[in-house]
C-alpha cells in the first residue's frame, strides 16, 4: 500500500502570523495563522534526535524563506509579478 501524502497551501496575508510559545513543563508550540487557518506544530512529551533534526531543518528553511522574501521585496519582483 502506498503512503498517503497530504498537501496544504496557505496564502500569506498581511495579518498572517508565526508564533513560538515555550512552556516550562511541556514541549513548545509553533503556530502559523493565515486567513481562517491555524496550523500548530506539536511534539510528544518524549523527544528523540529526529525531533531535534526536524526543528533545526525547520529553522534553516524558514531562514532561507525569509532571505528570499526580502530579496524579492527589495527588487520589486513580487509586486511586478502580481501586476502581470
Amino acid at each position: 500500500m502506498a503512503a498517503r501524502t497530504s498537501a496544504l497551501s496557505l496564502p500569506v496575508e498581511p495579518r498572517s502570523r508565526a508564533v513560538f510559545q515555550s512552556y516550562a513543563c511541556r514541549t513548545p508550540l509553533f503556530t502559523l495563522t493565515t486567513g481562517g487557518v491555524l496550523v500548530s506544530l506539536t511534539l510528544p512529551e518524549r523527544l528523540s534526535a529526529a525531533h531535534v533534526e526536524f526543528a533545526r531543518g525547520l529553522a534553516e528553511q524558514a531562514a532561507a524563506y525569509a532571505i528570499e522574501v526580502e530579496r524579492l521585496y527589495r527588487n520589486g519582483g513580487a509586486s511586478r509579478k502580481a501586476a502581470a
